[in-house]
């Protein structure tokens, strides 16, 4: 039984029954039903910022166990590079360097993932760092493998090409018995008597010595040049090898024939820009000219005289057979 609530009147002296009317109740039960609402939510609200709910912590956790992870492959993607950095020292200034061929560039091992931002779709992440640098670590593993594997693949070509390389690589001095006039380098030009650089070394000599190819190779070009050289002939040997020998007085051999060593090309002279007799002798390696004295070998004269019949015999064969 509800209670009855009493309020005294000093105009009649009684004490009359407090009525409330169905509206007041309504609205009395309404305030107090917003403000309990609106403390719980503020409770909510304080909890939610002070204290995790168990499905947040449980995303925390695997969350901070994603970062341990991705941290670990960060490292192990670092192990990985070392080791490739190894093979890459070895291949450069051992294997490559025994075959004479041209070492990797570093700009070349870095690069081959730039261009367009492949990471952009991380960056609305929240540990986007993390991510955009682990990704970038493994694409970058990922060229220098490649690009190992593809030098490596070269290097295994020399090797098996290695004693047909021998046989191409320019070894002996072109002509036999003669005094070398003019060395690789800079000197004073004998027209102008200014400094220039000069390609090749000369050997002075009588016109008419026999000049012969320095190793294996196809002629590329026997003809008169008018860029000073005169009547000259180039032959390229492979393996990024050519030579030039300029001034002759007269050529044996036209673009084309394939060459062996100590193979008379020519004959001394002094065609083109010539201030006497000489042989001028050059040796490129990838279009670069580079100094000939490093690739002469010691043969006495008995042995070049040797090579040089050996030459003429195995030519001989070789144009019956063919």
């Amino acid at each position: 039984m509800a209670k009855v609530k009493y309020k005294f009147n000093p105009h009649t002296l009684k004490f009359d029954v407090i009525s409330h009317p169905l509206r007041k109740k309504i609205a009395n039960i309404a305030i107090h039903l917003f403000v309990n609402l609106t403390l719980a939510a503020t409770l909510v609200y304080i909890y939610s910022i002070f204290l995790d709910t168990p499905k947040e912590k449980n995303i925390k956790r695997e969350i901070e166990n994603t970062i341990v992870k991705y941290e670990l492959f960060q490292r192990k993607i670092n192990e990985k590079v070392l080791l490739v950095k190894e093979f890459q020292k070895r291949d450069n200034n051992i294997y490559r360097a025994i075959f004479e061929a041209d070492t990797i560039p570093a700009s070349q091992k870095e690069g081959g993932y730039g261009g367009v931002n492949r990471y952009k779709s991380f960056e609305k992440f929240e540990h986007a760092n993390l991510f955009i640098k682990t990704f970038t670590l493994f694409d970058q593993l990922n060229w220098q493998v490649y690009l190992q594997s593809k030098s490596f693949d070269e290097v295994i070509d020399l090797a098996r090409n290695k004693e047909k390389m021998t046989h191409c690589i320019p070894a002996i001095q072109p002509v036999s018995l003669t005094t070398i006039s003019a060395h690789f380098g800079f000197r004073s030009d004998p027209f102008t008597h200014h400094l220039k650089m000069h390609y090749g070394i000369d050997f002075s000599g009588s016109i008419g010595t026999p000049v012969h190819a320095t190793g294996e190779g196809v002629v590329v070009s026997a003809e008169f040049s008018f860029t000073g050289y005169g009547k000259e002939v180039v032959i390229d040997h492979g393996f990024g090898y050519k030579t030039r020998y300029a001034h002759l007085s007269k050529i044996e051999v036209q673009a084309g024939d394939k060459i062996i060593r100590g193979q008379v090309i020519g004959l001394l002279g002094n065609s083109g820009r010539s201030t006497g007799p000489h042989l001028h002798y050059e040796v490129m390696l990838r279009n670069s000219a580079i100094d000939p004295l490093n690739y002469f070998n010691d043969l006495t004269s008995e042995d070049y005289d040797d090579m040089v019949k050996f030459a003429t015999v195995g030519k001989t064969e070789h144009d019956t057979l063919d």
